[in-house]
């Protein structure tokens, strides 16, 4: 017996002896909690399981704050009127953090909220006949979509639970797969998209259509920001300069460059030879005859030439027919709806990639137009802009301060359905 302990003694030794690693990889043989998805798109999408089975609660006042903390003395992100319905997040010192839609989340005083009628838990009721149908049409249209790229799950190491999760899903192990979905880290939006998946499979086509819901706009967004990175590539990669004024699109401009045509041009030069400032007519024919041999296109052109193929391909029409505005014309409630106004600094709760912000310098100085992408891991704005070329750039903070607003083109949302149908 003494021999059995001594020899139990020494292993107990060897094992603390191999350092903290051992009890790490005990614990969590495979850190994903450091790894994002999409880098311009972790904008803390949420949490699977508490929104899914949120309670709905309403606005119970006339007009009431959203704010961005569990207090009064936090800025109000939007006021809405009584009656707009929401899912209950959490709750904290007599405040309720509710998710309203359309990227509006925020915090309401429980004085001025109340359960909305038939709240509740719903994982009880009977689905709608044609509910499973709905979640299948879901899950097929985003694997169309992203099955090759952020829902490949093939791309996740092999011990990773999202990799086993889906040899699992392959397998018909449905339940084993769900398990080792819900425990993953690190890879929410992957997550909870295989969570749906085997719900489906499980016949819990209710619980697949709630995460579903709920994953839908995110999912769009990254559907978006890929057309978008596919229209701007060919003017990035070329580079096309900037020219005052300036609207070539690509083939355009490749023509003229290779013809030996000046490229680019400042707005000094544009106004000292081209136009007169005082009158905003051209200085004469020739003027502009030689103006339009320049290649190049401004900020606000480059704006509207990505969204114009955009629009193209998702077939709609584009509200600007003829021609091509200014960004002080992209202000206009002719072609733009402004987003969230009043709300400074950029970005508004609901912008959407493919919005645009403005930047407005002041009296007798230009405005900056640029399509907003997302954000990056770290926070930054990340846009698609015309500066000296054609760029993705982190928008600056020093520019906040010209902040003008955010604008949607007026039939965008149509767009963003039809590219991610």
């Amino acid at each position: 017996m003494a021999k059995k302990n001594w020899l139990a003694f020494l292993l107990m030794i060897g094992v603390l002896n191999l350092g903290p690693n051992l009890v790490f990889a005990q614990d969590n043989p495979f850190d994903e909690s450091t790894t994002v998805s999409n880098p311009a798109a972790t904008d803390d999408p949420f949490a699977v399981e508490s929104a899914s089975n949120a309670e709905q609660f309403e606005i119970d006042g006339s007009w009431v704050n959203v704010r961005s903390g569990p207090d009064t003395g936090n800025s109000v992100l939007k006021t809405l009127p009584r009656g707009t319905k929401g899912k209950k997040l959490e709750e904290k010192n007599g405040w309720s953090r509710i998710d309203f839609g359309n990227g509006l989340v925020g915090w309401v005083s429980n004085k001025y909220i109340a359960k909305s009628a038939g709240s509740g838990s719903a994982d009880n009721t009977t689905p709608p006949a044609n509910e499973s149908s709905y979640a299948n049409k879901q899950i097929e249209r985003w694997e169309r979509h992203l099955g090759k790229d952020l829902l490949d799950f093939n791309r996740f190491p092999w011990y990773w639970r999202l990799n086993r999760a889906n040899k699992a899903f392959k397998k018909g192990d449905y339940q084993s797969a769900l398990k080792l979905a819900r425990a993953s880290s690190g890879n929410p939006i992957e997550s909870a998209f295989m969570q749906a998946k085997c719900l489906a499979k499980l016949g819990q086509a209710d619980k697949a259509e709630k995460i579903l819901k709920i994953l839908e706009k995110h999912l769009e967004d990254i559907v978006v920001r890929k057309k978008l990175d596919q229209i701007s590539e060919p003017y990035i990669n070329e580079p096309i300069v900037f020219k005052f004024g300036g609207f070539d699109d690509i083939e355009t401009y490749r023509k003229k460059k290779a013809d030996g045509a000046d490229l680019g041009l400042e707005s000094r030069v544009y106004y000292e030879k081209y136009v007169d400032i005082n009158t905003w007519k051209w200085r004469s024919k020739s003027a502009y005859k030689e103006f339009e041999q320049i290649a190049g296109i401004d900020c606000s052109g480059f704006v509207q030439r990505v969204q114009q193929q955009a629009f193209k391909k998702a077939g709609v029409n584009y509200p600007i027919a003829r021609g091509r505005t200014s960004t002080s014309g992209l202000w206009s409630k002719k072609y733009t709806d402004e987003i969230n106004p009043g709300v400074k600094p950029p970005p508004p709760p609901d912008i959407r990639p493919g919005d645009m912000i403005l930047l407005d310098y002041g009296h007798n100085r230009f405005g900056h137009s640029m399509i907003y992408k997302g954000k990056d891991a770290a926070g930054n704005i990340i846009v698609i802009q015309m500066g000296s070329t054609a760029e993705e750039a982190i928008l600056p903070a020093h520019k906040y301060q010209y902040y003008k607003g955010t604008y949607r083109m007026k039939g965008m949302d149509q767009v963003r359905k039809n590219l991610t149908a």
